[in-house]
């Protein structure tokens, strides 16, 4: 079990944010600030590792755009500027690094077409779309593996991942709607990236995508029905990974309630050792440090708890 961030940190200093990371967790996040503003939030800095691909901000979104436009070339100088600062503060030599990207899915109902469609509507613009980001996390990935001689683990987020599905995208009026994407039209589109971790809702069908399925604290609820129990017992039982969101404010309770998770599904608590990760919903340098003792109370202790 290891106790991480996702990536988004407060604050506006990559340096500063860096030095929480690799000072609280055994697996650092390059951290991400989206408090900075337009091309800092996830589209914008996912953007950044396209080379194929330019956008710019359009009138109601991002908007792909035939050539390089300023805020493209500024996320492009921002990306290295921070990777930079990251490297002053960790160094060279860091064993296991987290890289983050929007997966394809949520960059696509994200980012319109010069027509003012989203590009989820259009299945040549996302093919397009969805192969730019394959080879652009890739060639990040190598470059972030390479600054500081790691072993880089791929982290895909998917936030509109649920309403893809449902068909809740909504179109350019309200008499344009999306159709839904079928489960394993979506399943296929992620397996592509090999990610290690998929951050998305508890969508069982999908969540095979990665190594790792990162489940975040406001579905700690819905993970309590039956159906999530089954879910998440068979996810598991097939030799997957879960990564849960905790509050990272009292790290012995929440290694109970973890533990006690466990009991209620029917399920050894042993697994929480190898095939459990958690992380804090809000990150901070106080939430990192607990749920990084909460992943090594469980580790000692998860049968004695």
């Amino acid at each position: 079990m290891t106790g991480f961030a996702l990536g988004p940190m407060p604050g506006t200093s990559v340096a500063e944010a860096a030095d929480i990371i690799i000072s609280e967790t055994s697996l650092p996040a390059i951290p991400q600030l989206p408090g900075r503003g337009l091309g800092s939030d996830a589209v914008g800095r996912t953007a950044s590792m396209l080379e194929a691909i330019n956008i710019d901000r359009g009138p109601r979104s991002w908007r792909m755009t035939t050539r390089p436009q300023l805020l493209t070339r500024r996320t492009w100088d921002r990306l290295e500027r921070d990777l930079d600062e990251v490297q002053e503060v960790w160094g060279e030599s860091v064993s296991h690094i987290k890289v983050q990207a929007l997966g394809p899915w949520s960059l696509a109902a994200s980012i319109e077409l010069s027509d003012g469609h989203r590009v989820l509507t259009d299945s040549s613009a996302f093919a397009e779309l969805s192969d730019a980001l394959l080879h652009g996390v890739h060639a990040h990935a190598h470059g972030v593996a390479s600054r500081f001689h790691a072993k880089v683990h791929v982290q895909l987020d998917e936030p509109l991942l649920a309403d893809i599905i449902a068909g809740r995208i909504p179109g350019t009026t309200d008499f344009d709607s999306i159709p839904a994407v079928r489960e394993e039209v979506v399943l296929e589109g992620l397996l592509t990236f090999e990610a290690d971790y998929l951050h998305a809702a508890p969508i069982w069908s999908v969540a095979r995508a990665a190594k790792t399925f990162l489940v975040d604290s406001r579905f700690r609820q819905q993970l309590s029905t039956p159906e999530h129990y089954d879910g998440l017992g068979e996810h598991l039982s097939a030799g997957y990974r879960i990564g849960l969101g905790i509050p990272g404010k009292d790290a012995r309770e929440e290694a109970i309630s973890l533990a006690s998770h466990l009991d209620r599904i029917g399920m050894p608590r042993e697994l929480l050792v190898d095939s459990f990760d958690v992380f804090p919903s809000a990150a901070s340098a106080r939430s990192l440090r607990s749920v990084t003792e909460t992943a090594a109370i469980l580790t000692r202790d998860a049968g004695d708890l």
